[in-house]
């Protein structure tokens, strides 16, 4: 009857991880709807540039524009 017990528990276990490995799939999978396409045009965004200065896509639209993110000088990232 213990064995039996803990079958059924392994088996409960089985499933229920089952079930959240399939949950996690398919929300990362509905997420590449919002992927950008090359060739698309970037969406609206804003940020601050090294002056702390808050800057937006828009400020530089007509304009050619390279974006480059890298980590602030003795900052962890």
């Amino acid at each position: 009857m213990k064995k039996l017990r803990a079958n059924i528990k392994v088996y409960i276990l089985f499933f229920i991880t089952i079930a959240i490995s399939l949950l996690l799939l398919l929300s990362f999978s509905s997420s590449s709807a919002n992927e950008i396409r090359i060739g698309a045009k970037a969406p609206e965004f804003q940020l601050f540039n090294q002056n702390n200065e808050l800057v937006s896509l828009s400020d530089y639209q007509g304009k050619n524009l390279v974006i480059y993110f890298f980590p602030k000088a003795f900052t962890p990232g």
